[in-house]
């Protein structure tokens, strides 16, 4: 094998193994930092509910949802739940707990939830 041609391999294997490094912590890096720590404390009254089925299939939001590891949505259930104010809203719009799949704060403070 010519050099040019094992130089071509060498880069083509490299660039598929850092772009599956790159794929498996897409995941930790999209899923919105400190997330849990603004569902608990969250007050205000800018509350949005979405449905994950409304996202389009080449939304970010969505991609991070369903990447999310189980990990990471028991410690937002953890947190939804352990903010009764935000629980009773939640009821009151007749949400499943279970069914939450995701959240994200908006630019102005207002917190969306994301259902399955």
């Amino acid at each position: 094998m010519n050099r040019i041609a094992k130089a071509t391999v060498i880069a083509t294997l490299s660039a598929l193994t850092l772009g599956g490094i790159a794929q498996a912590a897409s995941v930790d890096m999209n899923w919105p930092k400190q997330i849990e720590q603004t569902v608990r404390s969250f007050k205000g009254d800018n509350l949005r509910i979405v449905s994950v089925d409304t996202l389009s299939r080449e939304d970010q939001t969505r991609s991070w949802i369903e990447e999310a590891t189980p990990q990471q949505r028991a410690v937002l259930q953890s947190a939804v739940e352990a903010n009764r104010p935000l629980v009773a809203r939640l009821k009151a719009h007749d949400v499943e707990l279970n069914n939450i799949a995701g959240a994200e704060q908006a630019a102005d403070g207002g917190l969306t939830i994301y259902l399955r």
